[in-house]
C-alpha cells in the first residue's frame, strides 16, 4: 500500500474537513488507533503536528486532488479541505477506494470540534510519554489550560477510543 493512500481515503470518505488543525488531529488519533498512516508527529503548541502531513496536503492541493476554501468560523477564517472528483477517480484507478472499518471512527472524529480533537490527541501523547492514567487530566490541563471546559469530555472520548483499539 502506498503510504499516502490512507490520507486520500480519509479525505474522500469524509468529503470535507473543517481546517488543517482538525485534519492533523484526526490523522494523529487514527494513527494511534492503528490505522497505517506513515506521517511522523511531534508535540507543538496546538497539540500533535506533522510537518510531513502539511506538505502532503500542500502537494495534493497543488495537484488538484484536494481543494481548500476559506470559510468564516467562530475562531476566524478556517480552510475547509475537500476532495475533488479527481481524487475519487485516482482512488478507483489504484483500487484504493475501499478504506477499512476505520472510516467509521474517522467520521465520528470529524463530528467533534478541533478543540476536542486537540485534547484527545494530547492525551494520546501523554499516554505515550508514560504519564499514568490517573494523572493525565491534570497534565492535560497543565499543557492546555484553554481546554479546561472540555477536559473531562476529552478524557471520556479518549477512553471510548481506547476501547475501540482493544
Amino acid at each position: 500500500m502506498h503510504p499516502i493512500l490512507p490520507l486520500l481515503q480519509l479525505v474522500d470518505a469524509l468529503s470535507s474537513i473543517e481546517g488543517r488543525k482538525k485534519l492533523q488531529k484526526t490523522v494523529h488519533i487514527l494513527k494511534e488507533l492503528g490505522v497505517p498512516f506513515s506521517e511522523k508527529f511531534e508535540y507543538s503548541y496546538y497539540g500533535m503536528y506533522s510537518p510531513q502531513l502539511k506538505n502532503e496536503i500542500d502537494a495534493l492541493v497543488s495537484e488538484s486532488l484536494l481543494e481548500e476554501e476559506s470559510v468564516s468560523s467562530s475562531h476566524g477564517i478556517c480552510y475547509r479541505i475537500k476532495a475533488k472528483p479527481t481524487l475519487r477517480q485516482l482512488l478507483l484507478e489504484v483500487n484504493g477506494s475501499e478504506a477499512g472499518s476505520w472510516i467509521e471512527i474517522a467520521k465520528k472524529l470529524n463530528s467533534w470540534s478541533p478543540q476536542e480533537l486537540e485534547g484527545i490527541s494530547t492525551l494520546f501523547f501523554l499516554q505515550h510519554s508514560g504519564v499514568p492514567s490517573d494523572s493525565r487530566l491534570i497534565k492535560l490541563l497543565e499543557l492546555k489550560p484553554h481546554l479546561k471546559d472540555l477536559a473531562s469530555d476529552c478524557d471520556a472520548k479518549f477512553d471510548e477510543l481506547l476501547a475501540l483499539k482493544s
